[in-house]
């Protein structure tokens, strides 16, 4: 390619160069049969890149390109089979810490009920121990009381 491209600047400057020197040239020497004779110009078909021998060169280059996408072809699907084990893994891993958490958390909620349940009862029983309390305090203070002195 980098060739292609310097033969074809090479024949852009050329004719550039021969544009300008037409420009240098008087209307005489422009009217000059021998410099600037009538002819009709023919073009003519190169040799193609196969008969010119260069057609195994892109041949080369396509069956290069060819394997080189094949390799990554390749390379990507062992890259995305390895991808997909890995999120099959974690997937599992975070299904199972997640059990794992639900679990806990079904277990720390039990206990607290337990213990809620337990809390529960001692406070009735304070209660009731209280209200004993009281009404044994009731009956001595009732009891304990100074009664007017009989009339005389």
């Amino acid at each position: 390619k980098i060739q292609e491209n310097a033969k074809a600047e090479f024949m852009f400057a050329r004719a550039n160069i021969v544009l300008e020197f037409e420009e240098t040239l008087t209307k005489d020497q422009r009217s000059n049969p021998k410099w600037f004779p009538t002819y009709v110009q023919v073009l003519v078909p190169t040799l193609s890149e196969e008969e010119n021998g260069e057609g195994d060169a892109w041949q080369g280059k396509m069956r290069a390109l060819r394997k080189t996408m094949t390799d990554v072809k390749q390379k990507l699907g062992s890259d995305i089979e390895t991808l997909t084990t890995k999120l099959v893994e974690s997937e599992a891993k975070r299904e199972k810490a997640e059990q794992s958490l639900q679990e806990l958390t079904e277990n720390v909620e039990k206990r607290l009920n337990e213990r809620l349940e337990e809390a529960a009862k001692k406070s009735d029983r304070i209660e009731e121990m209280l209200s004993q309390l009281l009404a044994a305090k009731s009956q001595d203070s009732d009891n304990n009381e100074v009664s007017p002195p009989p009339p005389k």
